[in-house]
């Protein structure tokens, strides 16, 4: 199979995951920063005025500050390219299932190698088959009711 052309494969899905992703990185960024902080403030020199220790403190964790933002980006490219894995194999189950229920049938589904629940393309596939030989055997069953009647008529 090719490459995913799309980043986002279901945009409700993957938004709401970006969001918590987001939501536990700027917790985590908070308290770490606080608790650099506030050690800093601790331990430095107590004739130092409160305001000056936390400047200091600032200014000594910036750089840190400064590259855990940058990373964010890059947090959230890598949930995003994560998701599709699981994201991706369910919106094409989806879309086979409706192209099943609207015609009756359906190509079959196989999954990239690295997607997660590639036995739901196998069981899907399986299923497909099985309704194409009832199906087959249903219109066999009444072509010969039918031509049964033909030559009883006859």
């Amino acid at each position: 199979m090719s490459k995913r052309k799309q980043h986002l494969i279901d945009a409700k899905v993957q938004g709401r995951l970006i969001r918590r992703v987001m939501f536990h990185w700027l917790i985590f960024f908070a308290v770490l920063m606080l608790t650099i902080a506030f050690f800093n403030i601790l331990l430095e020199s107590p004739e130092k005025s409160l305001s000056d220790r936390f400047s200091d403190a600032f200014r000594q964790n910036f750089l840190l500050g400064l590259t855990m933002i940058s990373l964010l980006p890059a947090f959230m490219l890598d949930t995003i390219r994560f998701s599709n894995r699981f994201v991706g194999p369910v919106y094409r189950l989806r879309k086979a299932m409706r192209e099943l229920a609207a015609t009756g049938t359906a190509a079959p589904l196989k999954f990239r190698d690295n997607d997660f629940w590639a036995d739901a393309a196998t069981e899907f596939n399986q299923i497909v088959e099985k309704m194409q030989r009832v199906e087959t055997t249903s219109c066999e069953s009444l072509d010969n009711k039918n031509s049964n009647q033909v030559e009883v008529n006859a």
